[in-house]
């Protein structure tokens, strides 16, 4: 979305698919640039940043096999790939230059090219920018013009509803100009595999939201405001970087770790607004559970008790950290959790602690792939921590790295082969990790690979493995409005994370890549140097693990429970995987950002 030069707005079907999801950011987006109010300023990402990267080489490399295919663009022979120029600088926003790329497109379209890149689209409140036209010969059979089908390069491993709304507009359009456009759009994803869609299906959806999206700007513009938080008249996700301070401003109920927005709207009609509110009220609400509602108003109360009203931040989030290896102390001690372990039982159902016991995390970047592969993901570092064999001594941490594929494979055989050779030693021993994607990963690999697949069953089968997070959700109640596990360090950590260094998945990610460039450009130094603070940001992970483990056992003890049958076998396990799904939401993430690397810029 924009302004052209005369005042007028301009949107995109990326605007309609934010629309969609948060009418309030999307306004607050359009009152900075109607001076109204300072602009939203989102924070660097680099690992967004990065995947943006990775889905404009995904578009050039399609761009060239349509070059090789075609060639360029010969006027006389009226063949070739035509290339459009976007306006750029102050041109992007100028009604005339919009204008003029325009018709350079119609005219392209008219001389029949064998593919248009960077179609332009402007008919005064709309712009886009199609990735590609593609002449359709044999739709042409028995007619007298040229038939053209769009198509869009996409990231993504599956068509998306933003990608979608993307080609019916351009569908449209192209079919208001007057040019025959044939039934089906396409995706280019990112495996390289191409998804086809009815054009008749999408242009209802598409045209329904283009009304919703033009009916809020009327709407809003006619008020001569900025817009209010709170507004009924626009709908607001309330988890975005734009609703995210206005709902810690109002201490509004999504503050309530785990509270759904439904539920948010069956408290509000009931009159129950606030954190605080929920923390205090009592009796039912409708379409809430009862058992449910328990839980989120102990929840609150937690947090409140933790953050009360009028107090700076609504939760401790991150502490001055050292590396696990280094012992330095803190400046300062870790920040207050309040807890509760309501459910001690639950922890009582975890397998006996044995000396053999281990703790694992992967690191792996959902967008790496060798050149010209359509297998993507690479586990590049399996991390271990063997429990202690005594009381305060340094756990031991292994590292299984994996630069490549071949080398993946290797690794996932060494790490299959150390399992079995310390279950030898320790046959009541269990894997520890936290949330899902530990075990769903394993299983892609083994797929991925040919090997191991036949062990990695039975250890799930066999309840080998163990998901901390899913014992920790059934349990235990904290005043962090995460149960991240970096959330829940400061309850049994004694050194916090390093803040300067490599604190998140994301952030291993960019290290990683980081590392790879400097070894490709022959720095060897600086690729040990970003690998070593990888592996730092594991192993405190995988220690993380084992001191969550013991602190519940402890927790759970005082409370005159202890272990005393074993895990639960996986039951989900089917020796069935798909090899797409990873558990990670990260992917969805850094996918979907890629697929509309250009939102808020013209033409997006």
């Amino acid at each position: 979305m924009f302004l052209l030069d005369d005042g007028a707005i301009v949107h995109s079907a990326s605007d309609l698919t934010a629309a969609a999801t948060c009418e309030y950011a999307v306004l607050r987006v359009l009152d900075a640039k109607l001076g109204r109010a300072e602009p939203v300023e989102a924070a660097a990402d680099a690992m967004l940043a990065r995947a943006a990267v990775l889905g404009g080489a995904h578009e050039q490399r399609v761009l060239q096999q349509l070059r090789d295919e075609h060639g360029p663009w010969d006027p006389a022979a009226g063949t070739g790939v035509v290339e459009i120029e976007r306006p750029a600088g102050r041109l992007a926003r100028d009604r005339f230059a919009l204008e003029a790329a325009h018709q350079e497109t119609l005219s392209a379209l008219r001389d029949g090219a064998d593919v248009i890149y960077q179609a332009g689209f402007f008919d005064g409140r709309f712009t886009g920018w199609a990735d590609f036209l593609v002449r359709d010969r044999e739709a042409e059979v028995g007619t007298d013009a040229p038939y053209y089908s769009v198509y869009d390069a996409k990231l993504a491993r599956h068509a998306k509803i933003p990608a979608l709304l993307q080609l019916a507009a351009y569908g449209d359009h192209l079919r208001a100009d007057g040019v025959r456009v044939a039934p089906d759009v396409h995706l280019i994803l990112g495996d390289r595999t191409v998804t086809s869609h009815r054009l008749d299906d999408l242009v209802p959806v598409y045209r329904e939201r283009e009304d919703r999206l033009l009916s809020i700007f009327a709407t809003h513009v006619a008020d001569d405001a900025p817009v209010a938080w709170g507004d009924a008249r626009f709908r607001a996700c309330g988890r975005c970087d734009v609703c995210s301070p206005e709902i810690e401003r109002t201490r509004d109920v999504l503050l309530v770790a785990g509270l759904r927005s439904t539920q948010r709207a069956r408290l509000h009609d009931d009159g129950i607004r606030t954190i605080d509110e929920l923390a205090v009220s009592a009796g039912s609400v409708a379409g809430i559970g009862a058992a449910t509602l328990t839980s989120l108003r102990a929840q609150a109360r937690l947090q409140v008790l933790q953050s009360p009203a009028g107090a700076s931040g609504l939760a401790p989030d991150d502490a001055p950290a050292t590396a696990p290896s280094t012992g330095a102390a803190l400046p300062t001690a870790p920040p207050r959790v309040e807890f509760e372990l309501f459910a001690p039982d639950v922890v009582g159902t975890l397998p006996l602690p044995d000396p053999g016991d281990i703790f694992f995390d992967f690191e792996g970047d959902p967008l790496w792939a060798e050149p010209d592969s359509t297998v993507w993901g690479l586990e590049y570092l399996f991390g271990v921590v063997e429990a202690p064999g005594t009381p305060g001594a340094v756990p031991v941490f292994r590292p299984f790295w994996a630069h490549d594929r071949i080398q993946e494979k290797q690794a996932l055989v060494d790490f299959l082969d150390y399992v079995r050779a310390r279950l030898a030693a320790h046959p009541d021993l269990h894997i520890y990790h936290y949330a899902p994607y530990e075990k769903s990963a394993l299983q892609r690999l083994a797929g991925r690979h040919g090997v191991g697949e036949a062990e990695v069953d039975d250890l799930l089968r066999r309840g080998v493995l163990v998901d901390l997070y899913a014992t920790v959700r059934a349990s235990l109640r904290t005043g962090q409005r995460s149960y991240s596990i970096k959330k829940l360090e400061p309850l049994y950590m004694d050194t916090a994370r390093d803040e300067g260094g490599v604190t998140t998945a994301g952030d291993s990610i960019v290290e990683y890549a980081d590392a790879c460039a400097l070894r490709d450009a022959g720095d060897l130094v600086g690729w040990e140097k970003r690998l070593e603070q990888i592996a730092v940001y594991n192993e405190y992970d995988c220690v993380s693990t084992l001191r969550l483990r013991d602190w519940l056992l402890a927790r759970a003890a005082e409370q005159g429970v202890t272990p005393h049958a074993p895990a639960p076998p996986d039951d989900s396990v089917d020796g069935v995987v798909d090899p797409a799904a990873d558990g990670d939401p990260l992917v969805d993430e850094l996918l979907a950002f890629a697929d509309n690397r250009t939102i808020g810029a013209p033409g997006a």
